[in-house]
């Protein structure tokens, strides 16, 4: 029974601490992009060969506490076609990532895969005045 109930505290606590990002709603993004907190969404693709190693490294750098007053979001570029023309300059293709502050895009990163890179421009982005 002992051996039960730690394997069921580990499976929660690890579904709690690996939510770096959120799935995209529009009313979850104009409620957060309301907020002070920078907002990042990342545009993703199951067919998206560079998707598949940007959106898991994207997931974890969220989770990192460097970025823990960011609000991520994860959206499936083909169900956000209305949503992605309501952007200033639309994104066109998956693996793209918006950063927003206060509502405004400030920042966008495009085909970027490497960790360590994602990590230095989304920092860079954050802290832009």
């Amino acid at each position: 029974m002992k051996l039960f109930l730690s394997i069921i505290t580990f499976v929660t606590m690890s579904s709690a601490f690996a939510t770096g990002s959120s799935p995209f709603t529009t009313q979850a993004f104009e409620v957060d992009s309301k907020t002070a907190a920078p907002v990042v969404v990342g545009f993703h693709s199951d067919s998206c060969g560079s998707c598949k190693v940007q959106k898991p490294n994207l997931e974890s750098l969220l989770q990192e506490d460097s970025f823990k007053n960011v609000k991520g979001f994860m959206a499936n570029f083909e169900g956000t076609s209305d949503f992605r023309k309501t952007l200033k300059k639309s994104v066109r293709s998956p693996s793209t990532i918006v950063i927003f502050k206060a509502g405004t895009e400030v920042a966008r990163i495009q085909g970027v895969t490497d960790k360590d890179e994602l990590r230095t421009l989304l920092q860079n982005a954050i802290t832009k005045n």
